[in-house]
């Protein structure tokens, strides 16, 4: 990979995707509220290097393209409709919404902003985090949620995905269940570049600033299960579908959701304001237990 110098040179993200109302969207909200220079085409602008790249189906292979002029600690995202996944860091669902879209992007912003960050013994302060078996956090907005996601997820096999998952869930948990925003509501704050004015707003109103999410981790010998709660009305499953099937298909986008980030299990709990997500370890083989199957072959 040739790592172009930035110097001086804002951070870019390359957006590759089709014309579409969630690309216009998109580009709209990150050239707002990213920080980043945002530009959007099939070709390369060679004015910067790219510090992150979103690309879709039709132009998977611009990945690799900006491998060829990328900032430091360069990270991917693809939107797919594939079931065999790779080349990027991050994978979507290619109907996830705007919002959603945007939440990962996010994340995957404020991660590399951490990997930035980390002193050149990136294992300083690992084992603690690898040692944690319990611990419960309460979250009120996306900053924490962001701070917890890249925290816990350096004790997981795939931290840039997991945090990204965690923090897409949390996000989704403070926006849509918290406080009561629908898909809709976020697209147009996003478009019209007012959607973090509109959470603080209601964040700040009575019936909504005592309310948190919280996460309840917990390690198992081959499981970690990562339990997230809003307190929000929830949704039954069954009733929303005859009511209004894209209500319903919600819980069913974070479910496949977060699978595409690595979780293997994800179910939704009690009235629908509970989510559980679970990644399951890489087995240990110890020694004796190698030797002894060594010995059988």
């Amino acid at each position: 990979m040739a790592i172009a110098q930035s110097g001086n040179t804002p951070d870019r993200l390359w957006l590759c995707m089709a014309d579409s109302n969630r690309t216009r969207i998109l580009s709209r909200a990150l050239a707002k509220g990213l920080g980043m220079t945002v530009y959007l085409g099939p070709t390369m602008d060679q004015e910067g290097p790219v510090a992150i790249i979103v690309a879709d189906d039709a132009h998977a292979s611009r990945i690799a393209e900006a491998r060829t002029n990328a900032a430091p600690r360069q990270r991917s995202l693809l939107v797919t409709a594939r079931t065999r996944r790779a080349g990027a860091d991050i994978f979507l669902d290619h109907d996830a919404d705007a919002g959603t879209v945007a939440n990962a992007i996010e994340a995957l912003s404020r991660y590399r902003a951490n990997e930035m960050l980390i002193p050149a013994d990136a294992g300083i302060g690992l084992g603690a985090t690898q040692s944690l078996e319990t611990g419960e956090f309460s979250i009120q907005t996306r900053e924490q949620a962001s701070d917890v996601a890249i925290l816990l997820a350096r004790a997981t096999p795939r931290p840039c995905a997991t945090a990204v998952g965690l923090y897409v869930l949390l996000a989704n948990a403070i926006e849509h269940g918290n406080l009561g925003f629908d898909a809709t509501e976020k697209a147009k704050g996003l478009a019209e570049g007012n959607w973090t004015r509109k959470l603080a707003k209601r964040m700040a109103e009575a019936e909504f600033e005592n309310r948190r999410v919280r996460l309840r981790f917990q390690r198992g010998g081959r499981i970690l299960s990562f339990i997230i709660q809003d307190d929000g009305d929830g949704i039954d499953a069954d009733t929303a579908e005859m009511a209004d099937p894209s209500r319903a298909g919600y819980r069913g986008k974070g479910i496949k959701l977060a699978k595409s980030m690595g979780f293997g299990q994800v179910n939704y709990l009690g009235v629908g304001n509970t989510v559980e997500a679970a990644i399951l370890l890489p087995q240990v083989v110890e020694a004796g237990q190698a030797a002894r199957a060594a010995v059988a072959r």
